[in-house]
């Protein structure tokens, strides 16, 4: 049995504008753009781990923001499980996103490192109401730390990514 695609690409592209200066806006009408995205296509299927590589600059982060429609792509369209959600309300990403990760090279670059622990897990559990009342927030972060084996979850709660 053939598994299903979780997430089609197809063409998909975010071109960022260049500012001009006021000389260059004068003696020219065409607008430059930088082609962070250039026609992008992939399917990833269900269960699949999908490793997008290159080099810096080559539009890898610039294309996981696209995919979790946290910047709009210039054209193209981005499929989950067979819904073009492209053009998708601010309103229905909210499900769709807690259903999506993007994981960065370097882990520890991508952490706040004014924060503490507690408050980067906390985070994403507030933002997503998965929890509401302080002592339900607090007991989802130790159930994290203990998932991840940080142990005891006492010890790590106000620490900062540095001193992991």
């Amino acid at each position: 049995m053939p598994k299903e695609i979780a997430i089609e690409v197809a063409d998909l592209k975010k071109w960022f504008p260049l500012r001009k200066g006021f000389l260059e806006t004068l003696m020219s009408r065409k607008q430059s753009f930088v082609r962070a995205v250039d026609g992008v296509n992939f399917k990833i299927k269900r269960g699949e781990v999908f490793g997008l590589a290159g080099e810096s600059g080559s539009g890898k982060t610039t294309t996981g923001r696209l995919l979790l429609k946290l910047i709009e792509p210039t054209s193209g369209n981005i499929y989950f499980k067979g819904e073009d959600i492209t053009s998708l309300p601010e309103k229905g990403l909210k499900p769709l996103r807690r259903r999506m990760q993007i994981i960065f090279q370097d882990p520890y670059e991508s952490l706040n490192p004014r924060m503490t622990i507690s408050d980067i897990l906390a985070e994403p559990v507030i933002v997503q109401k998965t929890a509401s009342a302080e002592v339900e927030v607090k007991d989802k972060v130790v159930q994290i730390l203990n998932d991840v084996e940080l142990v005891p979850p006492e010890e790590f709660l106000l620490r900062y990514p540095h001193e992991l």
